[in-house]
Parts: C-alpha cells; structure tokens; sequence
C-alpha cells in the first residue's frame, strides 16, 4: 500500500495522525473510495465534489482545497505500480490522507451468477454524507457476511422503506422499468453512471416486501461496478438468475469504464 499525508509519501507502518485529533476521537472527517479502470481514475472530479459536499454537509472547513487535492491524487497514482488501484482519500480539519492499494477484483461468478442479500433495520446518521464514523454500515456489513451474504439492505425499522446497502445503491425493475429510491441515501457515482446508461430511470420508494417480487434487482458500488441480485432474506428474485435488464447495463457499462 502506499500512504500520502499532507502530500508527502510516507511509510505505511509509521504514516499517522495525532490521537487528539477530532478525526480519531469523533470520526469528523470525510472520505471517498475511488477504484481505475486501465490505469485511470473513473469519474475522479465527481468522487472529489462529493468528498467536498459530504464535509459541507457535516461543516467540515477541511484546510485542503479541492485543486490541491485532486493534485495529490495524481501525484501518488504516479508512484503506484499496481495493475488497477484502490483509492482512499480521507479529508479532516488539518489533514489529507491518501491510500493506494492494489484493487481486488470480485469473483466472476458474483457476475454472472448474482449476490445474495440479507435486511438489516436501520440508516445511515447522515445518508447524504460519506463520514468517517461509519460504525453502523460497518456492523451491517459484518451481520450480512455472518448470514453468508454479500451485502446488508439496511431498511426503515418504521415503514420498512428500502433505502440502499451499507455500501451500495440499490436499483431494481418491475414490468421492464428501471427504478431506484432517491431518498435519505448517498448519492453513488456509479449509481449516477447507471441513471446516465439506461437513459430513463424511475424514482420511487420501497417497502421491502416489494421488493422481493421485484423481476430484477441489483446494486451498484465504486469497486464492483454492477452486482445482480439472486435472493434477499432468502428469497430468490425473480428467476433466481441475473435479468436481461440487468445484464444489458452491466454490458453498456463495461464499454463506458473500460473506454470499449
């Protein structure tokens, strides 16, 4: 891995931060997970605008300014030697932190046979903001690979609204319609890339038990691009296999991030 602070390389095992630092005692601080796609960074200015909102939306005044950011970005991936990377960027009061490890690809049968999901009840404390405190998505995350499942669908304890996954959007399609929710979420950049694909998209809430006889489902997140969904709770989606709605996007976005 390879560790910027302040946009100085240094050694990931002594790269550090003061523990009095809000950062570490509170969680304030925004971040972004950016990936590459043949060396280059997909949608960069988009993940960094929305770095940028996530620390208005907290009132985060990071002393980074976006221009010098971006800078500091470049100048690490040109130290990378990986064949496609990760990206981390961490923005606090004081400190800009960037991480560049070697991406992991995600199995090929997550594509071509589907994901499996499990609810979880609950949201994020501020869905339009990407924070470093993130401990509920974490533990959603964790309860949904104990159920032997790749992502957890946090849900609205209340209503049993569907919101998104505690690291992905979700999108799902009904009668040839594409739909996703547009409230209390994060706003994905893959997600935004998907609306921008398909050309026409319906914006609407759902309970989850709607859900589940939905024809297709999928989820969208910056790592795995587009994931099909198979069975949430258990219940098999559709056909049990990946929808041709769904496999016809995941071809128009492999042309689109892969420059095809």
């Amino acid at each position: 891995m390879i560790v910027s602070i302040d946009g100085k390389i240094v050694d990931e095992k002594k790269a550090c931060i003061p523990v009095t630092s809000e950062a570490f005692l509170y969680g304030f601080a925004v971040f972004e997970t950016i990936r590459t796609y043949n060396k280059k960074i997909f949608r960069l200015d988009d993940h960094l605008a929305r770095l940028y909102v996530s620390a208005d939306v907290i009132g985060l005044k990071p002393k980074w300014s976006f221009k010098k950011t971006y800078k500091a970005v470049a100048e690490v991936l040109e130290q990378s030697k990986y064949k496609e990377e990760k990206i981390r960027v961490i923005l606090t009061k004081t400190r800009l932190i960037i991480m560049v490890e070697k991406l992991q690809e995600k199995p090929s049968h997550f594509y071509s046979k589907g994901i499996k999901l499990v609810s979880f009840l609950g949201k994020r404390n501020i869905p339009r903001a990407k924070i470093l405190a993130d401990v509920f998505c974490y533990l959603a995350k964790h309860y949904a690979k104990t159920c032997g499942a790749y992502e957890a669908l946090l849900v609205d304890p209340k209503k049993y609204y569907v919101r998104e996954c505690a690291y992905a959007n979700v999108f799902w399609v009904d009668g040839g319609e594409l739909y996703t929710t547009n409230k209390n979420i994060l706003y994905g950049i893959i997600r935004d890339t998907v609306v921008e694909i398909a050309g026409k998209c319906n914006f609407e809430g759902i309970k989850l038990k709607s859900l589940l006889n939905a024809d297709e489902v999928f989820i969208t997140q910056t790592t795995s691009g587009i994931l099909p969904v198979i069975e949430i709770d258990g219940q098999k989606i559709g056909t049990g296999k990946p929808g041709p709605v769904t496999k016809k996007l995941m071809k128009e976005f492999e042309k689109v991030v892969w420059g095809k």
